[in-house]
């Protein structure tokens, strides 16, 4: 199956390496989101839930959990998917969910905040590690400025580095990645439209037992992205968006479409 959306799932469309490119909350102070999503390309369709938790553990850092689609699984949770109309089966299917990972970010007063999400090896029929899931470390360094009273700036660059898995059926080391992203909110009372884009540039093939694949040395997909978030009150908001794949290396020959909508939960 071609590499699919890697516009995150969960948190109105982040990178894959962080909960988004804005500073973290207050110490003390936390969120927890759950959505759902609609993913299409070309004959595959998944439906699909997502979620996952944060908290400022103390001033300026926050530890974060995270259960949504990237990668070769574009949801978290796959509710249904189908391939041409029927049930999906074989190599025209995600796995059973995402991998789980673990994120951790620091923010300094100047705008400038460093991250490190970790991948756990655990995905669908691999529970446990196999020559389809990775330990995946991806240090991320973030920028984020206020334009003026209206329009917030977020900006990451990361760098993916899959580590070696396997079985009895094969060693396999995933392709090193720099990812950069960028995007602004626009402040409108209650409501925050946003506007952003993810680019992936693959920097190495994926190796099998050792061994380049048949991969391109590199490829490039672009995610642009657009939504909005609606507050609620001070507990509850929404968001929805939707984003859309370029770059037939990355993603294939298909354009992928991911339509996704949350509610979030600040405590």
């Amino acid at each position: 199956m071609k590499k699919v959306l890697a516009a995150a799932l969960l948190c109105a469309v982040s990178s894959f390496a962080t909960w988004d490119y804005f500073p973290v909350k207050d110490a003390g102070k936390g969120e927890a989101k759950v959505g759902a999503s609609y993913f299409m390309q070309d004959k595959l369709s998944i439906i699909g839930l997502n979620a996952g938790a944060r908290f400022s553990v103390i001033e300026g850092l926050e530890v974060a959990l995270l259960m949504r689609g990237a990668g070769d699984a574009p949801s978290g949770f796959p509710l249904t998917s189908s391939y041409d109309g029927d049930s999906c089966e074989g190599d025209n299917c995600p796995p059973t969910f995402a991998q789980p990972s673990i994120g951790v970010r620091y923010w300094m007063p100047m705008g400038l905040g460093i991250a490190l999400d970790v991948a756990l090896p655990f995905q669908g029929d691999a529970l446990g590690g196999g020559d389809v899931t990775n330990l995946i470390l991806t240090p991320a360094v973030q920028y984020s400025m206020k334009v003026n009273d209206m329009i917030e700036l977020g900006s990451e660059v990361s760098f993916a580095i899959g580590l070696e898995n396997g079985d009895k059926g094969g060693k396999y080391t995933p392709p090193m990645e720099l990812g950069i992203g960028l995007e602004l909110d626009f402040s409108l009372g209650s409501i925050t439209p946003f506007v952003g884009v993810d680019v992936d540039m693959q920097l190495s093939k994926e190796k099998y037992d050792g061994k380049d694949d048949f991969s391109p040395d590199t490829a490039t997909g672009i995610a642009p992205y657009v939504g909005a978030i609606f507050g609620i009150n001070d507990m509850l908001a929404a968001d929805v968006s939707v984003a859309f794949g370029i770059g037939e290396d990355y993603y294939g020959k298909e354009m992928p479409i991911l339509i996704s909508a949350n509610l979030a939960i600040n405590f």
